[in-house]
């Protein structure tokens, strides 16, 4: 007997689906903290100041810790048990945010750069909104792992490749994880968030170090 992937999947791709309306939905008013905060990071990268560009890891941390926390060990584990130990990997990747935002600040990224990111960000995380047709499902970095994955191999291209490399084994797996998953559920739209992902993950891998201060960063 032939199994095809989708056949070990527990629950239905509208069940996954509803997942994304459930998380906003949790967050409540703090949906609103969420969107201010992801509109500071660029305007944070852009500024002069180390210490104001220091905050954009702590600021990422906190995403991986909140997706961890709600996203996948609240509402995905349970219909998908290898997201469990998925949850407290993303919740490692928080804690070794953290200790970067301490050691390495990141380099200053321009707003021509800043501002196609961004588009490119925001067009991936409506591919939920386009596959259920509600703006409740709007997957957003920091808040869902697919996003944060993604998002997190672009910002990582403002830090130094001895400091991105380790950072950017976690997302890589994800990612792969993740389109397995899509792939498996026959979700052509959000499978795309993963595959860029994965993508920003090999291009961020390869990205030349920046510059802060004159120094290699």
């Amino acid at each position: 007997m032939d199994y095809a992937l989708g056949d070990f999947l527990m629950f239905t791709p509208e069940v996954y689906l509803r997942l994304f309306e459930r998380t906003n939905e949790a967050l409540g008013q703090g949906l609103w903290a969420v969107m201010i905060a992801l509109l500071a990071v660029p305007v944070l990268l852009w500024q002069k100041s180390l210490l104001v560009r220091r905050l954009v890891p702590v600021a990422m941390a906190a995403g991986w810790a909140l997706t961890a926390a709600l996203f996948m060990l609240r509402f995905y584990a349970p219909i998908n048990w290898p997201v469990g130990p998925f949850g407290w990997v993303f919740a490692l990747e928080a804690g070794l945010l953290m200790v970067v935002a301490l050691r390495v600040p990141p380099a200053r990224v321009g707003l021509t750069a800043l501002a196609v990111w961004s588009a490119v960000l925001l067009a991936l995380a409506c591919a939920t909104v386009h596959e259920t047709d509600t703006w409740q499902a709007i997957a957003l970095p920091g808040v869902t792992p697919d996003m944060t994955a993604a998002a997190t191999a672009v910002l990582l291209m403002a830090w130094p490749r001895r400091v991105r490399w380790g950072l950017l084994v976690i997302p890589l797996l994800w990612c792969v994880f993740s389109a397995l998953g899509h792939w498996a559920m026959g979700l052509w739209w959000p499978l795309a968030v993963p595959v860029a992902g994965l993508l920003m993950v090999l291009t961020a891998l390869a990205w030349p170090d920046r510059y802060v201060d004159g120094q290699a960063s």
